[in-house]
């Protein structure tokens, strides 16, 4: 394996980019209002979990980009085309359809109406209880999927600067959790903003430099790729695989991003309900455009290795990594590792702040206000550690990628469903959030995933669906026979 060559200008890119995300902290933490003793418990919780409500469109949308695109974007999706194809796409066709039903059916419900969608979840009806669950079952599974990414964000700062992983994953998790701690929300939307244009820079020089260190012009390339099947996504003589990722697609994405706490908090953070549903409504249409130019770096890496030897021992997880690392020119490699930082920490300052929102509104509750700063301090600090120990165990794994995603779609179905129920039905088949409702909920939604795992063994994208179908119909089915019997 070659020498790693690095330069100054490379460490002085990446401290740029530390040092730029400190500072957008610092100025975000300085426009936070103090709390006075004059404030509500709701005002307060407001400033410091929802920023005021005072995010913009442009912060908005921004922070959703970038939380989505995690390292698994940077590292995974390139993966993912160098050893298939663009099938990955179609989930992104189908969160178009989703993120308008989350615009204009969800936000409507939810805008305005609590400082969390689990507290949402819980009016007309429903129990603390009920609450807590919901909200301590998404908990764990965010820290989790998070968890997976944290690891894949830390591979290239491993390879980078030659150290131990778990100290890779460590360094991160400690910038990340400084930051978010000194701004709150703010600083993260804020910070959000500048990884997100950090690490799509990253996929342009990633394409500018690709073919010269090929020393095939970058057409050449893509004809390799295209002529070997390569960038397909669609084929009209099997039309299948695009629908089931399509409409898997529509109900996944509308529990990552309609029933998710870390995305939501942004949109429920927007100075106005119609700003939030532009804001959701247009960053599917961003995210085709970055999904298509990760992609294509694959695609690019793919074709340099039809005619160069592999290196030994690299992974499709560690190819983009490795050519970063050992490839890139001085100065833009350094560029391309703050974009790898930049879309791992985006993930994590977005996931630190909802959950700690979470465990103050929803799983510990009856805290005093006057102390948010505190519980603030010590939730983010819980939750970073939480992080860094699922990373550590993930680092044992290999598929990030998929891995990744099928975590999440283990539970989502569930949670979309117990929001349905709770929020959107009306009439008899409105169900209240109870404790019984969120454990037969969940368990039922569980069930379905794992019999599609491991009996029917149809494609990851029914996850969601047989999860959101047997808890709905559970649940549903319970709730009839107790009313009829007079329970409720």
């Amino acid at each position: 394996m070659n020498k790693i060559a690095i330069g100054m200008a490379d460490y002085l890119m990446i401290l740029l980019y530390i040092v730029g995300i400190f500072i957008v902290a610092f100025k975000s933490g300085k426009k936070s209002h103090k709390p006075t003793h004059q404030q509500s418990k709701t005002s307060l919780a407001n400033e410091q979990y929802l920023a005021g409500r005072d995010i913009s469109f442009t912060e908005s949308i921004c922070s959703i980009i970038a939380t989505e695109v995690s390292a698994l974007t940077f590292l995974g999706i390139p993966a993912f085309a160098f050893d298939m194809d663009y099938s990955f796409i179609h989930v992104y066709f189908g969160a178009i359809v989703a993120r308008l039903l989350i615009a204009f059916v969800y936000l409507p419900k939810i805008y305005g109406h609590g400082l969390t969608l689990y507290e949402i979840m819980a009016h007309h009806g429903g129990t603390k209880m009920g609450q807590r669950l919901t909200s301590l079952f998404f908990t764990i599974t965010k820290i989790f999927s998070v968890g997976v990414r944290l690891f894949s964000g830390s591979i290239i700062v491993s390879t980078f600067f030659d150290v131990n992983i778990y100290l890779a994953i460590g360094i991160i998790c400690a910038l990340t959790f400084f930051y978010t701690l000194i701004g709150g929300l703010k600083a993260v939307v804020r910070t959000d903003v500048l990884q997100m244009f950090i690490f799509v820079a990253g996929g342009f020089f990633a394409h500018y430099y690709i073919p010269g260190i090929a020393q095939k012009p970058w057409g050449e390339l893509m004809n390799i790729a295209v002529a070997a099947g390569k960038t397909n996504f669609f084929e009209w003589s099997n039309p299948m695989p695009f629908i089931i990722g399509f409409f898997g697609g529509i109900i996944f994405d509308s529990a990552t991003h309609g029933v998710d706490q870390d995305f939501l908090q942004r949109l429920m953070a927007n100075r106005t309900l119609k700003k939030a549903q532009w804001a959701i409504s247009l960053s599917a249409f961003l995210s085709i455009f970055v999904g298509f130019l990760f992609l294509s770096i694959g695609s690019l890496i793919w074709a340099h290795y039809q005619s160069a030897p592999m290196p030994e021992g690299v992974g499709s997880d560690q190819i983009f990594a490795y050519f970063i690392t050992y490839y890139f020119p001085t100065g833009i490699k350094g560029i391309m590792v703050a974009g790898v930082l930049a879309a791992t920490m985006s993930t994590l300052d977005s996931t630190i702040n909802a959950l700690s929102s979470c465990i103050y509104n929803d799983i510990v509750g009856h805290r005093d206000p006057k102390k948010i700063e505190r519980y603030y301090q010590f939730d983010t600090l819980l939750i970073t550690l939480l992080l860094m120990i699922v990373s550590f165990v993930a680092s044992k794994s290999t598929g990030l990628l998929m891995m990744g995603l099928k975590i999440q779609s283990w539970t989502a179905g569930a949670l979309l469903s117990l929001f349905f129920m709770t929020t959107l039905f009306k009439g008899k088949y409105k169900v209240p959030l109870q404790a019984w409702t969120v454990v037969m909920g969940y368990a039922m939604g569980v069930l379905g995933v794992y019999l599609n795992t491991y009996y029917f063994q149809w494609s990851w994208h029914f996850n969601t669906y047989l999860g959101f179908g047997f808890a709905t119909i559970t649940v549903v089915t319970m709730h009839l026979i107790q009313k009829h019997k007079g329970t409720y």
